[in-house]
C-alpha cells in the first residue's frame, strides 16, 4: 500500500504550487518569530491531498476521525518546520452554535481536545495528545460538530483561548524541542501549560526583551560591550538555537525567542538559564556606580591596577555564568564605560526593572 507520500509523487510541480498556495500560512516575516524553515515536502503533500479531498484512510499519516476518507486528519512528521510558519490569526466558521474557531483555541471534537495553531476553510492545523495534524476545515467542522454526540451531549465547547503571544512563545517551543520534544515539554493540555507558567512566561519575556533592547542602544557607543558581554550571554542562552531567532524586537519575536529556549532546554531547566541574562544587568550596574554615581574629580581617573582589579571582576563574574571575557576585552568594556558613562546608566535603566528581583540571585 502507498502511503500519503508515495501518492503525493504523483500529483506533478503544478498541483504541489497549488498546495504551497493553500497552506495556511502567513510566510516567511520577521514578526512570525525568527528565521522560518522550509515547508517539507511531504506535508505540503498532505495539505495537497486534503483540498483536493484525496488523503486515503489506512495509510501511515492517517488519524482516527469520522467523516470521508478525503477530509480525516493527517499527521505532520515534521511540526518543527511548519508550526512557526502558521497563521494564527485566520478563521475557520463552522456555523450554528458553534461559531468560529481560531488559532489559541482549545476545542472539544470527536477524539478529544484540540489545540488549534490556524483553521481557515481549506485547511485546520491542530495538536492532540502531543502530535500534529492537517486536516480539511470540512472535516474539521464535522467532527467538532459531532462531538456533542459522542461526547455524551457535553457540547463542542471552546474551553479556552491563548492569546497571539503565547501562541508565538508555544511556536517557539515547538521549534527548540523539535517538534518531537514538546508533549515532554509542556503535556498534554496546552492551555494548562500556558495558565500554569503565565507568570514565568511574562518575567522571561521582559528580561529577555530588556536585554534586547539594552543591547541594541549600546551596539554603536559601546561595540565590545555589546559583542563581548550582551552577545555572548545570549550565546549562552541561546546556545545552538540562535539560528532560529529574529534580530527584531517585537512582542512576537521575544515571545518566540522565549519559547525556543524553553522548548530547547525543558521546563526545569529554563529558569537557569534565563538567570544568565541578569549578568548583563549586574555588570552595566557596577559600571554605571562607577563612572557615573561617583562624581569625585579624580573619580574618571584609573590607574593600572585600578583598570586590573575591575576587568578581573569581570572576567570573574562572566565565568561563573559560563561567559569567557578575556582580559583585552575587559579593559575594552571598562573604557568604553568611561567614555559613555551616560550611555551605559541608561541601558542598566532598561534592564532594571526586569531584574530587580533577580539580581541578588545572579550576583556574587
Amino acid at each position: 500500500m502507498r502511503t500519503t507520500v508515495d501518492r503525493a509523487r504523483s500529483i506533478g510541480p503544478a498541483k504541489a504550487r497549488r498546495a504551497e498556495r493553500g497552506a495556511n500560512l502567513e510566510g516567511p516575516t520577521p514578526a512570525a518569530g525568527g528565521v522560518v524553515q522550509a515547508k517539507p515536502p511531504e506535508d505540503l503533500v498532505a495539505l495537497q491531498l486534503l483540498t483536493e479531498g484525496r488523503a486515503a484512510a489506512g495509510t501511515e499519516a492517517a488519524a482516527p476521525g469520522r467523516g470521508s476518507t478525503g477530509d480525516r486528519p493527517v499527521r505532520i512528521e515534521h511540526p518543527e518546520q511548519v508550526i512557526p510558519s502558521v497563521n494564527p490569526r485566520s478563521v475557520l466558521n463552522i456555523g450554528g452554535i458553534f461559531g468560529q474557531v481560531t488559532g489559541g483555541q482549545t476545542v472539544l471534537a470527536s477524539d478529544g481536545r484540540r489545540f488549534i495553531w490556524s483553521a481557515d476553510s481549506l485547511t485546520v492545523i491542530y495538536s492532540l495528545g502531543g502530535d500534529f495534524y492537517i486536516q480539511s476545515g470540512k472535516g474539521f467542522a464535522n467532527e467538532v460538530r459531532t462531538a456533542p454526540a459522542i461526547e455524551g451531549a457535553r457540547g463542542a465547547e471552546f474551553i479556552a483561548k491563548v492569546g497571539e503571544a503565547e501562541i508565538k512563545l508555544l511556536m517557539g517551543i515547538v521549534a527548540g524541542s523539535s517538534g518531537l520534544g514538546f508533549a515532554l515539554v509542556i503535556g498534554t493540555e496546552v492551555a494548562e501549560f500556558v495558565a500554569e507558567n503565565y507568570d514565568n512566561f511574562a518575567k522571561w519575556k521582559s528580561q529577555l526583551e530588556s536585554v534586547l533592547k539594552a543591547r541594541e542602544y549600546l551596539r554603536s557607543v559601546a561595540p565590545t560591550t555589546y559583542d563581548k558581554l550582551f552577545n555572548a550571554v545570549l550565546s549562552q542562552v541561546y546556545q545552538d538555537t540562535k539560528g532560529q531567532l529574529a534580530e527584531s524586537i517585537t512582542l512576537n519575536t521575544v515571545a518566540f525567542g522565549v519559547g525556543v529556549i524553553l522548548g530547547s532546554v525543558g521546563k526545569k531547566l529554563a529558569s537557569g538559564k534565563f538567570s544568565l541574562l541578569g549578568l548583563v544587568a549586574v555588570l552595566l550596574e557596577q559600571l554605571a556606580v562607577r563612572f557615573l554615581l561617583n562624581v569625585a574629580p579624580d573619580a574618571l581617573k584609573f590607574t593600572a591596577k585600578e583598570y586590573e582589579r575591575l576587568a578581573g571582576e569581570i572576567i570573574e563574574k562572566a565565568r561563573a555564568a559560563g561567559v569567557s571575557i578575556s582580559a583585552g576585552d575587559a579593559r575594552k568594556i571598562i573604557e568604553e564605560a568611561r567614555q559613555h558613562p551616560q550611555e551605559i546608566k541608561q541601558a542598566y535603566d532598561i534592564l532594571q526593572t526586569a531584574f530587580d528581583e533577580l539580581k541578588a540571585t545572579v550576583a556574587p
